[in-house]
């Protein structure tokens, strides 16, 4: 009914429907009734339409030359089956991973990452499913925002997030499963459960990993633990997953316990329902070896039920799963989500609905979320992609195609989704962002008959064939706005559907500071701002503390902007600090450290200026094949907000006691009551600043008085002279005592001279806190302490300063980073004694009071320069996407620019179809690309600006 319905709009154009935008494709046989190949074709349509349209069609002539719907050609898979037939165990709804209930508890989110590497038939290999343009593949910026930024907000408003590929982007991995070395059990009951997983790796197409092993089963209440302590491959963070077998006896609150060097995490999961699959728990930072992670599940919960042991999972891993006989050869957050949904545990008739033997990647991930999600769990469908076909703005997608309408509450939900994202752009980035509405059409991942059992949309962010669109889709603050975007659409979405007003969790607070004050150790900061597109407005606090700046506690919440930290004389602790509403928890502030004084002075105050994240910091990476080089989002190589870790852990390695201070707080502090200020500048350039206006003068009186400063940096100089006033260049040749001498060092080894002869300072390997780019050289008459491997100022020191070219914190070898704190800081702060004379301590109670929850400087009252007031740099466009610094506003963090303009690129027109319109390699079974299409190509030689 439907394609007679087309054909009678096709014959008579002029009374169709004026909103429905039609294409028609020439030869039947370029898509070969492939469901992937149709939706390549539909997206491209999509992109093409142009505004107005709701509603797009793909038609093309059947053997009788009468056009009819091209979706009409696809085969139908029907519905997918049902996981587990049976109503849930009364009792608490699944607890939602993370540390938070919000606006969200109760809710689940089937989150889709978009495409990954997918085996192609046609080319005999894996490939992702978008090619390499400019510098980026959807397969990659998508979910790298979905996984890094997405999930955490939907997490921290409550949501229990299921993902239809892996959310982990951490390659190494560990499986301990019951009967392995590393699992025990205590106490009795102990029965063998049904099937469970086995680690039976590779997976040949058709294979269940939960099917192939055995489960452990034991009452829940009997006071019985089964216990797995996994060997953890090395350092890092790491996603934690169980499993189990679900049951109508299980339990409905089966109490998994995660003991770590932070502490004690408890969790209860619902075992009635998700059970043969990867259940998320946290993401942890954990050591390397046996000492850092043991899981224990507890026998302690509902009488009269059991509850199931199977495996525990530490990261996410690389691919292990064939098809045609052939691995990816991927990390296995990269792949597609049909190889995934096999690793998690789904039938054929879910991944491989067609029974092809190498599965489909469209409707798969919508029919794995209808399959995992059990009837009485309110959830939605959400997936996160960006467009081609030559368009540009924003487009949210619903299906309205041959099968039917959307799944009833699917238009709402993609019209408040759009709304969020749209508003969100235009007032943080793009004033004149394209609002290109809401459209219907056969879209596979939407398809009721895949997925009728909750409201479905997809996101096409923006069009990742545009060069203006692309360089924002690069931008990682430009995906957490997404990302946050989102979140409040799906808020707002069940809010609305509820009669309710609704909540959003708030944003980080701001100016953190910790210091000793009276004898003991105070957290203060201000309430972050809020309103649309931000969160609302905070009326509460965690405090989370840490012994080493990675691992944290539970956190402790407070009501005032200030808290009293348990900490003994001699005490080193680290703290961050998220804000609370009952619409969830926010992100943590940067970590910030400092040293309970045991009498005597504080000499030193550490300030951490790195704020900045913006595209050009994006590492390179080499993808291989026909993709080549593209820029990656890996948050922990550009800024993980705890650069000033390793300066607190070598000045408490002195004995010293010491404060810190985000540099929004700075202004707000007296300079003069720290013997030393280390500034720990990290790769903040140009657009967030290395010292602001007011800053600078700051400095300068404190230098003048006879402070001592310790300053290090890849970007001070490029930022103070290259692209500095006059003003700039002056506080950097009187205070820092340099020019930039060159913008990159060319090398990564340091030697050190003079003050720090014998010491080697390399820094930036593999295993560093991130990566630095652009090492500055410097040009000074002051004393040199250090020097490049090749020639070139590392270091230099003279008049109560020292300047360093490269981040302190880069520095590899822990011991070294030590032992240059301790001869620098002896020669900035000759005599001091720890505990000695209490001249020089200064808790000004200006500053900061003693008093505990109720003492704050009030944010409201706090307006010293747009640094220390607004959302971070949040809404700054990389300068790599921008004309010049000297164009960027940068006194001013929420300055928004309203064009995005490419900077020191080569722009060729493609014209050899490489690019592929469509978004696929151009030797792939969907035809070639568009020809004309403007391409913007790195000088790697070439000096990227920030």
């Amino acid at each position: 009914m439907r394609a007679l319905l087309l054909v009678l709009l096709l014959a008579a154009p002029a009374a169709a429907d004026p909103g429905l935008f039609v294409k028609q494709v020439p030869d039947l046989d370029t898509f070969r009734f492939d469901r992937d190949a149709y939706e390549l074709l539909l997206e491209d349509a999509v992109g093409q339409a142009p505004e107005g349209t709701h509603t797009v069609r793909l038609v093309a002539a059947g053997p009788d030359g009468i056009l009819r719907d091209l979706e009409s050609y696809l085969p139908d898979f029907g519905p997918p089956p049902v996981k587990e037939q049976h109503e849930a165990f009364a009792g608490p709804a699944a607890d939602a991973p993370g540390l938070s209930t919000g606006a969200l508890s109760g809710r689940a989110v089937y989150l889709s990452q978009c495409h990954g590497f997918k085996y192609y038939e046609s080319l005999g290999r894996f490939s992702t499913q978008r090619g390499n343009l400019f510098d980026t593949v959807e397969d990659f910026h998508n979910p790298e925002g979905a996984n890094a930024f997405l999930t955490a907000y939907l997490e921290n408003a409550g949501a229990g997030v299921y993902t239809v590929r892996e959310r982990d982007m951490n390659p190494a991995m560990v499986i301990i499963d019951n009967g392995d070395s590393g699992y025990s059990e205590s106490g009795s009951g102990f029965v063998n459960g049904p099937a469970g997983f086995a680690d039976a790796s590779p997976w040949l197409n058709g294979e269940d990993p939960f099917n192939e092993g055995t489960t452990r089963r034991f009452p829940a209440d009997g006071g019985a633990v089964a216990t797995w302590i996994p060997a953890v491959p090395e350092d890092g963070l790491y996603a934690v997953y169980v499993s189990w077998d679900s049951d109508p006896q299980g339990a409905p609150d089966a109490h998994y316990r995660l003991t770590h060097p932070g502490g004690v995490i408890d969790r209860h999961f619902d075992q009635t329902r998700h059970g043969s699959t990867w259940q998320y728990v946290e993401t942890l930072w954990l050591p390397g070896g046996t000492s850092g992670l043991t899981v224990e599940l507890i026998g302690d919960s509902t009488p009269n039920t059991f509850v199931t042991a199977d495996a525990v999972r530490v990261g996410g891993g690389v691919g292990d799963v064939h098809r045609v006989g052939d691995l990816s050869g991927a990390n296995r957050w990269e792949e597609s989500a049909n190889l995934y949904i096999q690793w998690n545990g789904a039938p054929t008739s879910i991944y491989d609905p067609g029974n092809s033997g190498n599965g489909s990647d469209v409707g798969v991930r919508s029919r794995w979320a209808a399959w995992e999600h059990p009837s009485s769990e309110d959830a939605v469908y959400l997936s996160w992609h960006s467009n081609a076909g030559g368009g540009t703005g924003t487009v949210t997608l619903i299906y309205d195609g041959d099968s039917g309408t959307a799944t009833p509450g699917s238009s709402d939900f993609a019209t408040i989704l759009q709304d969020e994202i749209v508003s969100s752009i235009r007032a943080r980035w793009d004033s004149g962002w394209s609002d290109r509405g809401v459209y219907g059409g056969g879209f596979g991942e939407l398809n009721p008959v895949n997925n009728s059992e909750m409201p479905a949309a997809l996101v096409e962010l923006g069009f990742h064939d545009h060069a203006g669109d692309t360089a924002l889709l690069k931008e990682p603050r430009f995906r957490q706005d997404a990302a946050r975007a989102m979140m409040r659409g799906v808020v707002r979405y069940f809010a609305e559907r509820d009669g309710v007003t609704p909540t959003y969790l708030p944003e980080p607070p701001t100016h953190l500071v910790v210091r000793n004050v009276s004898g003991a150790l105070v957290a203060s900061w201000s309430s972050p701002p809020s309103g649309a597109p931000l969160g609302d407005p905070a009326t509460g606090y965690r405090v989370y503390t840490s012994d080493d700046g990675r691992s944290w506690d539970n956190g402790t919440d407070v009501s005032g902007t200030s808290h009293t930290l348990s900490a003994g004389p001699g005490e080193l602790v680290f703290v961050r600090v998220a804000a609370t509403n009952a619409g969830g928890i926010s992100f943590p502030t940067e970590t910030l450290g400092a040293r309970r004084a045991d009498g005597g002075a504080i000499p030193v105050l550490i300030v951490d200026s790195y704020d900045r994240l913006q595209a050009s910091q994006l590492p390179w990476h080499d993808a291989g094949g026909s993709i080549g080089l593209v820029r990656r989002m890996t948050l922990a190589r550009m800024n993980a907000f705890d650069s000033t870790v390793p300066h607190a852990t070598a000045v408490d390695a002195l004995g010293w006691p010491f404060d810190s201070a985000s540099d929004e707080a700075v202004l707000d502090l007296v300079l003069g009551d720290w013997d030393a200020v280390l500034w720990a500048a990290g790769e903040e350039s140009t657009t967030d600043e290395t010292f602001s206006t007011d800053q600078r003068t700051q400095v300068e009186d404190y230098v003048n008085a006879g402070g001592a400063l310790f300053v290090s940096g890849s970007e001070v100089l490029w930022d103070m002279d290259a692209q500095g006033t006059a003003d700039d260049l002056a506080f950097a040749i009187d205070i820092l005592g340099a020019e930039m001498g060159a913008d990159d060092s060319g090398t990564t080894a340091v030697d050190g001279v003079g003050l720090l002869a014998g010491l080697s300072l390399d820094f930036d390997l593999a295993d560093a806190w991130y990566d630095v780019d652009f090492p500055d050289v410097l040009d000074t008459s002051r004393t040199v302490i250090a020097q490049y491997v090749g020639g070139g100022v590392a270091a230099a020191l003279g008049d109560g300063v020292a300047m360093f070219g490269f981040p302190f914190e880069t520095i590899v070898d822990e011991g070294v980073r030590d032992e240059v704190m301790a001869r620098v800081l002896g020669d900035l702060v000759p005599g001091f004694v720890p505990g000695g004379d209490d001249d020089d301590a200064t808790a000004d109670d200006d500053d900061v009071t003693a008093d505990d929850d109720d003492v704050t400087a009030d944010d409201d009252d706090v307006t010293s320069d747009d640094d220390d007031v607004t959302s971070d740099d949040d809404d700054v466009v990389d300068d790599d996407d921008v004309s010049d610094d000297d164009d960027v506003t940068t006194d001013d963090d929420d300055a928004v620019p309203g064009l995005v303009q490419a900077e020191r690129h080569s722009v060729l027109a493609d014209s050899s179809g490489d690019g592929c319109s469509d978004g696929c390699e151009s030797d792939c079974s969907m035809g070639g690309g568009t020809t004309g299409l403007l391409v913007l190509l790195p000088l790697i030689g070439m000096r990227r600006r920030r």
